[in-house]
């Protein structure tokens, strides 16, 4: 009977832990190779907080709109709840500033993107697309508005300054970069969904593991 008891309070302090466990804080980044790209970042939050999340990539805090020439392009926010409905969506922070992640200060630049939400506990997806490719509805499969134009910035006119918000992936003259970096605050885990293949890798794959089987078979045959 000691023992047990001795098990249960152990339990019990384990959970106790776990229930009152610091809220971490989660740094991503990658780079967009079309103008239409986006990336989706996956996050928990495990009770009802604020939550702060934000961009550093649009520049280093230089100057009246916080720019690098060399650094990425204009990002927006948007997270979703766990069945895909639009929480909130952000294209620009609107200042020049700093904030910590994983004790690290980062600066954010006009164009980067910066929101502090106050979220119930659950499951969220963090989606970054480049401006102006806004959600194109209410629900995260409803996708987004540039998702048949890979090459838009192009039709935007931004090769050449002041427009240096842009990223420009198909255009060498705009010196933005496809560069993203993201930082997740106060949230209980966070992930970055792997990109999904092309339809055209997938039939590769297909056709070499159907010949990884047919030489398989041939193998077993002789």
């Amino acid at each position: 009977m000691k023992k047990f008891l001795m098990f249960l309070c152990a339990v019990m302090l384990v959970l106790g832990m776990v229930g009152t466990a610091s809220a971490l804080d989660f740094d991503f980044s990658g780079t967009f190779t079309q103008d239409n790209d986006v990336s989706l970042l996956n996050f928990t939050v495990g009770s009802d907080s604020t939550i702060t999340i934000f961009s550093s990539s649009w520049g280093n805090g230089i100057g009246t709109y916080g720019y690098d020439a060399g650094a990425g392009f204009d990002p927006i926010l948007t997270i979703w709840d766990n069945d895909g409905n639009l929480v909130e969506e952000q294209d620009d922070v609107w200042s020049v500033g700093y904030a910590t992640s994983n004790s690290v200060t980062y600066s954010y630049g006009f164009y980067d993107s910066y929101y502090n939400a106050s979220l119930t506990a659950g499951d969220y997806t963090a989606s970054i697309t480049q401006y102006d490719n806004f959600a194109a509805g209410d629900n995260l499969s409803d996708g987004f508005d540039r998702d048949s134009d890979p090459t838009f910035t192009q039709e935007l006119g931004t090769a050449y300054p002041p427009h240096t918000y842009f990223n420009g992936v198909w255009n060498d003259s705009d010196y933005r970069t496809g560069d993203w970096v993201f930082h997740i605050v106060n949230v209980a885990e966070a992930s970055q969904q792997n990109p999904v293949p092309e339809p055209s890798t997938i039939l590769l794959m297909g056709i070499g593991l159907l010949g990884m089987v047919g030489y398989s078979r041939k193998r077993k045959k002789s």
